[in-house]
């Protein structure tokens, strides 16, 4: 018996369509940007609100790297390329297997995830995995925006180093396996 695919059933999208659909949202996102850009300095918002001029250093490196929708869409399907690896590592794993070595590690000297449960725990591992693929994946991205002034790119690269440490699972107690083992052992004391 043939099986014929019901009206519920989706056929996976043609990366080449998906490709086009992130070129024209980039290019209308890239104009969106510009146009408040324009207005927000014509205001004298930007200045006023932001003597270090963050949020200038960020709007420009967004209008930069949506300028060049080629390169957002590789660095997105690099992305997804990396996320769908960790999906199979992680259902291997979750099926038994042996999967082989983790997708990502975390750098050597970081101490964030020296806890063996951030190993051991399947959901932690990962949670680790996908957040240091994420991590690693924007901090590479507004790094290699092409045009940015040098004080520019210091100012978005240090930020998004800060950004990218305070959302790390190991900040949050639902997320930090050592830090619920502890909760729970000491009974919350």
């Amino acid at each position: 018996m043939v099986h014929e695919p019901s009206g519920s059933e989706r056929q996976a999208p043609d990366p080449m369509e998906l490709a086009n659909d992130f070129a024209r949202m980039a290019a209308q996102s890239q104009r969106i940007v510009a146009a408040f850009l324009a207005r927000q300095r014509e205001l004298g918002h930007i200045a006023a609100q932001d003597p270090l001029n963050v949020g200038g250093a960020f709007l420009e490196m967004t209008a930069r790297l949506l300028a060049d929708p080629a390169r957002l869409v590789e660095a997105q399907m690099g992305l997804w390329k990396d996320y769908l690896r960790l999906w199979q590592y992680s259902t291997q794993r979750l099926m038994g297997a042996q999967p082989g070595p983790a997708v990502i590690e975390p750098a050597p000297g970081d101490r964030r995830f020296r806890d063996p449960a951030w190993t051991e725990s399947q959901l932690h591992d990962f949670i680790k995995q996908s957040y240091l693929l994420t991590a690693g994946w924007l901090q590479s991205t507004v790094r290699n925006v092409a045009g940015l002034d040098d004080a520019s790119a210091k100012k978005v690269d240090f930020y998004t180093r800060q950004f990218v440490d305070a959302v790390a699972p190991s900040n949050f107690v639902l997320s930090n396996p050592e830090v619920l083992r502890e909760t729970l052992e000491s009974r919350g004391e």
